[in-house]
């Protein structure tokens, strides 16, 4: 009897297994069967609802008048050798492209472009050519890129103010050639600053095309989100954010970065193949260009398992306060670095409370920890060109120098907010040579000695937080408001 008992426990055993194995097997075909998440299967919260015109006429025409009312010059010259400042004149995105401008006259905007040739499109694609030239961008007289030097002498004839690029060498050179074998000269009205003041203030229509680009770079971070685990490598999670851009039909801003564990203390890392282990940070830098060009610049740093560790949550939340403080020093009235200083000050006290600034009155003990500027102007490019009211080509200058505030913010104006904190591994064992000329190398040795076991508990962690900010007439609007930014909401959002 107990043999026949035996013998129907391994006859249900077998069953069990049995059925075990089918529906594993269904389980392999159905899925196999199913087309992979890039094949249309993206959930539409990923999906932007609405595409901006990559182009817009009558705003085209609206600019180039402003920019001929803030030039006293008989014709404005400008070419694709200087994009995207060429791209804001005309917003012609080909490779190559001459615009000319004859200021008061009817027919006064010429385009050269590349015509339609079926061997020039079978080698490079299509072109607009002539017509689009005409139908498309507005020109009113459109001519072959290759007869510029045949046209030119017209165009320039009797004119004695020559508005050129700074950029624009081989334009320059032609029209400089054109003149001597005249035998005649003539004044040259630099049109760069011109054109990169007109930039800083976004018309509505750039601030449309960058509220596109600010709507997918905030989906493309709530992908990340739910994407980003231990065992993915960094290029992959590049690959994911870059396919819900190319999903909705835009590129990457710039080179995005996705920077793991100790790389995020690399204030630039370029993805590589490193791998998201357990414990790690992820610093997940990036931004999607519109139809029409225009950027957007979003950072956050995310748990690879999707829990903050007390020590990341410590360095997080501290970053975080100063991005929430210096949003609150954006607006009209402030200036430009009037947010940058709110926020440092804020990330100077958090450390200083830490131990780790012992002397908040020792520029080079602050400078130490503070790596770059809270905030930059964004538009057809990352970091947008102008006059910022200050000299931007020395940090050590302005970065702890609270006496200089910049020039003041208006509405109309893009820019970041993006404080960060970097316990690069190895950092306070550079300090001499970083600092050796402002300390003497008994007060950098205390300063080593009383911070490191400090320092050591947070090494390898870095933390940026970045957002893109609309300044307004009653305040700002923060774009990338979407992708979140709490502790408790990235940790939310990642389970």
């Amino acid at each position: 009897m107990p043999k026949v008992n035996k013998l129907k426990k391994y006859v249900v055993i077998s069953r069990v297994l049995v059925l075990l194995v089918i529906i594993a097997a269904i389980f392999i075909v159905y899925n196999m069967q199913k087309p992979p998440i890039g094949m249309g299967e993206l959930p539409d919260q990923f999906l932007h609802d609405h595409q901006v015109s990559a182009f817009d006429p009558a705003a085209f025409e609206v600019r180039r008048q402003r920019i001929v009312d803030h030039l006293d010059a008989d014709i404005i010259i400008i070419s694709t050798a200087v994009n995207p400042d060429f791209r804001y004149v005309t917003g012609f995105y080909e490779r190559s492209g001459i615009a000319v401008i004859l200021p008061g006259e009817a027919e006064g905007y010429h385009l050269f472009v590349t015509p339609w040739e079926i061997y020039t499109v079978m080698w490079t694609g299509e072109v607009y050519g002539k017509e689009g030239a005409l139908e498309v961008f507005g020109a009113d007289k459109a001519h072959a890129l290759e007869d510029f030097d045949e046209v030119l002498p017209g165009l320039l004839h009797g004119r004695e103010r020559i508005a050129l690029h700074s950029g624009d060498r081989q334009v320059r050179g032609q029209v400089a050639d054109l003149l001597e074998k005249e035998g005649r000269t003539a004044e040259i009205v630099e049109l760069a600053p011109v054109l990169h003041e007109l930039r800083v203030i976004k018309d509505d229509w750039e601030i449309a095309q960058t509220r596109q680009a600010a709507d997918v770079t905030v989906k493309a971070h709530q992908f990340a989100l739910q994407t980003v685990r231990p065992g993915l490598r960094e290029y992959e999670v590049q690959a994911n954010v870059e396919y819900i851009f190319r999903r909705n039909g835009l590129r990457p801003g710039f080179s995005t970065i996705i920077a793991s564990g100790p790389n995020t203390c690399l204030l630039h890392h370029r993805p590589g193949d490193r791998i998201l282990r357990d414990g790690d940070l992820v610093k997940m830098d990036f931004g999607a260009a519109s139809p029409g060009g225009y950027i957007v610049d979003v950072t956050r740093t995310i748990p690879a398992s999707g829990r903050f560790s007390p020590k990341q949550r410590t360095i997080y939340e501290l970053v975080l306060k100063a991005n929430t403080a210096a949003m609150t020093k954006m607006g009209p009235g402030y200036r430009m670095l009037d947010p940058h200083h709110h926020a440092i000050g804020i990330l100077v006290e958090g450390l200083h409370e830490m131990g780790l600034i012992p002397d908040t009155t020792s520029w080079w003990q602050k400078r130490f920890y503070i790596q770059h500027r809270v905030n930059h102007f964004i538009g057809l490019t990352t970091h947008d060109v102008s006059d910022y009211g200050y000299d931007i080509s020395d940090r050590n200058i302005y970065i702890l120098n609270h006496d200089l505030r910049g020039r003041e913010m208006k509405p109309g104006m893009i820019m970041s907010n993006e404080p960060g904190l970097y316990f690069m591994e190895g950092l306070l064992d550079g300090i001499h040579e970083m600092f050796g000329h402002l300390a003497s190398e008994e007060e950098l040795n205390a300063f080593v000695e009383a911070v490191r076991p400090i320092y050591e508990q947070y090494e390898g962690i870095g933390v940026r937080i970045e957002e893109t900010i609309l300044i307004t007439e009653d305040g700002n609007i923060n774009l990338s408001a979407g992708v979140p930014r709490s502790v408790e909401d990235i940790e939310r959002a990642m389970r």
